[in-house]
């Protein structure tokens, strides 16, 4: 049987992770009280899965990618209802689209990839970060994330969205 966490180590974790996650989850779903109870159930679910945790090597990148998980299932979950009706009027521009114009992408996404292709298109897409560092963050050969990158974005174009990489869209 697997050992658990403290108390205290989960109160160490809590302290040092917890600002930065629900930073990282407010960013995706852009609601003060949907990005905590986001981090709620990232800690939830580090402390049911203990031995995995125990096992990552650098524990921000775990954390990193259980709290994404989670934000991004949170919005495939979230009603029809909660999603505020566009208005009718010209596209916006690429270059300056709007945090919640990401979110509804990465939305659109998620119905068609898997967790890991959904996560590695947050981090590309949401975050902006390169390959390499993505490939860090995920625990992924470089070679691994740039066919997943490749594939994301012909899904991008298929779905008639923009691909955007660092501050310009192509």
């Amino acid at each position: 049987m697997s050992r658990g966490l403290s108390p205290a180590e989960l109160e160490e974790l809590y302290d040092r992770y917890a600002p930065g996650m629900y930073r990282r989850a407010l960013s995706l779903l852009e609601r003060e009280a949907d990005a905590w109870d986001a981090v709620q159930e990232t800690f939830i679910r580090i402390l049911q899965n203990a031995s995995a945790f125990r096992r990552e090597a650098r524990p921000m990148t775990y954390i990193y990618r259980v709290t994404t998980n989670v934000c991004l299932n949170m919005l495939r979950s979230r009603s029809l209802r909660d999603v505020a009706p566009q208005e009718a009027g010209p596209e916006p521009e690429v270059d300056t689209l709007a945090p919640s114009e990401c979110r509804d992408f990465l939305l659109e996404l998620s119905r068609e990839l898997d967790e890991r292709s959904l996560t590695v298109a947050a981090l590309y897409y949401v975050d902006e970060l390169s390959q390499e560092e993505i490939a860090q963050v995920m625990g992924l050969s470089r070679k691994t994330i740039v066919r997943e990158v490749k594939h994301i974005s012909t899904l991008a174009q298929t779905l008639g969205e923009p691909r955007k990489r660092k501050g310009a869209w192509e």
